[in-house]
């Protein structure tokens, strides 16, 4: 390659299907060179990347076939990256090489790394060696069972391995006397299986399975001894490969085949780095010095304003998948820093370029932490924050009236203008309007302001799009904290002359209901909302729908709703079922008050979803033969019925005497799809 340039290459042939031929073809990627790269296969071509000079050409081709394709495609270089066992395939492209008098280089894979980096288990590259002495040697600096497919005539050389009566399978020839002599030297049992070839991958991962194997040792028989088959079993079973007599070849390295296009066998380095509020006197040494030593810097409209004082390229961008894409584009940056606002484990886009740049698997990625926007906001209110509940509603949705709700302290970041207008709203509305707030807006910048207030009172202050709130309910201890279950008292509830659904009879039907996360509720005839305030308070990730026609039962299904802070509840005034019509498909409707329209109601809600949970509450007779009879007009399941009547204990002077509630049916069952 000495008497080549890079410069005299404008269109080389790749021949890959390896990870060497992957890497190769990564790093060439977006480069001035275009570059064919040759796959046998579909599945050979996968992970390969996706750039401008890049070909990608699948299917198997003889020496004709190739030499054809280099003159057509006038290639300048060729590389042969190929398996090192494709012993024919290799052949073929030298020899079609030589005919079009175009240089060719053999990649060489690098044995000595592979033995080095191989674990037990991994199914990483094989790990090749000159001889069963040398497989012993390796094999001493490793763990787990070994199963040895190397035959029986140097079976006593892996007794210098220590442990090797527990470590040690052996598969040879069935020869009655092949098993003697094995059997002489200490190898027999469950260690010691006698077969005959051929194995199939399927037979070689099942006996991997079968003695626990860490490890597979065999000879580098090619394919009528099989030895594709074992490669392919080891990957599978997650064993590593040890093999014996690895062809011998010439050529250069892949590092060597990177350093000629003026690349390194290093991967690419990015820096995620938290630039703390905003300030740049508060970014940490550690993250000043990742600004200087990248080529190029990426972050958002704020941070890349932050960023001109490095003097370097800055890319303004915040998505993960086109900052990829940039530096995928643009090679020539071997290093980069992508700025990101506060600290990269406080609700940061650190998680998303992880994953994408992980997934990649061309950069290693090196994650530098920021002062938060939290920390710097306690210590300027000098306040601690170990008890502090954490929401994000920058970019996203939570249950804020739940969090501050149920604790004392919750701290929100917010995003836009109107975010502290939209959290007072939604707190006056859960009836939290004694709730104290402090606010920070611009946060370590010339314009910071701290100040505080109630909801009513800054609920229509503007704000920065840099702003964190602080919310305190001192009343967060005296409400009911979210259960883990069902089953609140009756006295919880404002009731007035409305029917309620009683604890005992509520506690049976939710059960019957097997609500599940992200279920979305019909409560219909929903009353005082006794069993939509259970149904809600469950999960922030359920969603109730209220139905109720009364305008008494209304105003109290609202002061129920506000005294749990249930943003989750919503209710809709009309009469079932015209006032489902518009509501989202539920998962689950729980029926306390028909008005007689049972039918209608489970037929409206079955054209939302057909597999729908119902549970109906039902307290006469008539009503009950409405619910039974509906198999035989709608597509549901067989009503369940349960008969529920409670008594409860009274105080009669020192006595306690049980007085007995209206006996309740319990009906459930589930729509059917399959009529």
């Amino acid at each position: 390659m000495s008497r080549l340039s890079v410069k005299d290459i404008g269109t080389a042939a790749l021949f890959a299907g390896t990870t060497e031929g992957r890497l190769l073809a990564e790093r060439l990627a977006g480069g001035p060179v275009k570059v064919h790269v040759f796959v046998a296969t579909e599945y050979g071509g996968e992970g390969l990347p996706q750039a401008e000079n890049i070909l990608v050409h699948e299917g198997r081709m003889d020496q004709e076939e190739i030499r054809e394709e280099l003159s057509r495609l006038s290639c300048d270089l060729v590389l042969d990256a190929t398996h090192p066992f494709a012993r024919i395939v290799s052949e073929n492209i030298k020899d079609a090489c030589a005919a079009c008098r175009i240089p060719c280089f053999r990649i060489l894979r690098d044995y000595t790394k592979s033995r080095r980096a191989g674990g037990a288990g991994t199914g990483s590259s094989p790990v090749f060696v000159d001889s069963v002495e040398e497989a012993v040697e390796f094999l001493k600096g490793t763990q787990g069972h070994v199963l040895v497919t190397t035959g029986s005539k140097e079976l006593s050389k892996y007794k210098a391995l220590p442990d090797w009566e527990e470590r040690i399978y052996a598969r040879v020839l069935s020869l009655p006397q092949v098993v003697s002599d094995c059997g002489d030297l200490g190898f027999y049992g469950n260690h010691l299986m006698a077969m005959q070839g051929p194995f199939s991958v399927e037979m070689n991962v099942a006996m991997l399975h079968a003695v626990g194997a860490a490890w597979m040792v065999t000879k580098e028989s090619g394919t009528a001894g099989g030895f594709e088959e074992k490669a392919s079993a080891a990957g599978q079973a997650g064993a590593g490969l040890i093999v014996i007599g690895r062809p011998k070849e010439d050529g250069i390295s892949l590092r060597e085949a990177l350093e000629f296009f003026g690349l390194s066998m290093d991967r690419r380095k990015v820096f995620l780095v938290g630039m703390g509020p905003g300030d740049p006197g508060l970014f940490t040494e550690a993250a000043r010095r990742a600004f200087e030593e990248s080529q190029v810097l990426a972050g958002a409209g704020r941070m890349a304003d932050g960023l001109r004082g490095f003097q370097k390229p800055v890319l303004r961008e915040y998505q993960p998948e086109r900052i990829l894409g940039f530096l995928k584009d643009h090679p020539e940056y071997e290093t980069a820093a992508v700025a990101l606002s506060g600290d990269t484990g406080f609700f940061s886009g650190a998680r998303g370029l992880l994953e994408v740049f992980n997934k990649d698997g061309g950069f290693e990625v090196e994650v530098i932490p920021g002062i938060s926007s939290a920390g710097y906001f306690f210590s300027r209110i000098g306040a601690g924050w170990e008890d502090v509940c954490f929401l994000s509603l920058h970019g996203r949705d939570a249950d804020l009236e739940g969090a501050v709700g149920g604790h004392k302290r919750v701290f929100i970041l917010c995003g836009g203008s109107n975010a502290l207008k939209e959290i007072c709203e939604r707190l006056l509305h859960a009836g939290l309007s004694k709730v104290r707030l402090t606010v920070g807006e611009n946060l370590s910048l010339a314009n910071e302001r701290i100040s505080e207030g109630t909801p009513e009172t800054m609920r229509e202050r503007e704000v920065s799009g840099l702003t964190v709130v602080l919310a305190e309910n001192p009343a967060a201890g005296r409400t009911l904290p979210r259960p883990l279950t069902h089953g609140l008292p009756d006295e919880a509830f404002l009731r007035g002359k409305t029917p309620m659904t009683k604890l005992e009879v509520r506690s049976v039907s939710l059960s019957k209901l097997a609500l599940t996360e992200n279920a979305v509720v019909y409560d219909v005839g929903a009353g005082t909302g006794s069993v939509s305030v259970e149904c809600a308070r469950l999960s922030s990730g359920i969603r109730v729908f209220s139905i109720e026609r009364d305008p008494e039962a209304l105003e109290l299904l609202e002061k129920n709703r506000q005294q749990f802070s249930l943003s989750n509840m919503e209710i809709v005034a009309g009469t079932a079922p015209e006032a489902l019509e518009e509501l989202p498909a539920p998962t689950h409707v729980f029926i306390g008050g028909s008005g007689g329209s049972m039918g209608r109601i489970v037929d409206t809600v079955l054209r939302k979803n057909g597999t729908t949970r119902f549970v109906a509450n039902l307290i006469t007779p008539e009503s009950l033969a409405a619910v039974m009879d509906l198999p035989r007009v709608l597509p549901v399941t067989d009503p369940e019925i349960v008969m529920v009547t409670a008594a409860r204990s009274k105080k009669a002077g020192n006595s306690h005497l049980m007085l007995g509630t209206n006996p309740v049916w319990i009906v459930a069952f589930s729509g059917r799809e399959d009529q």
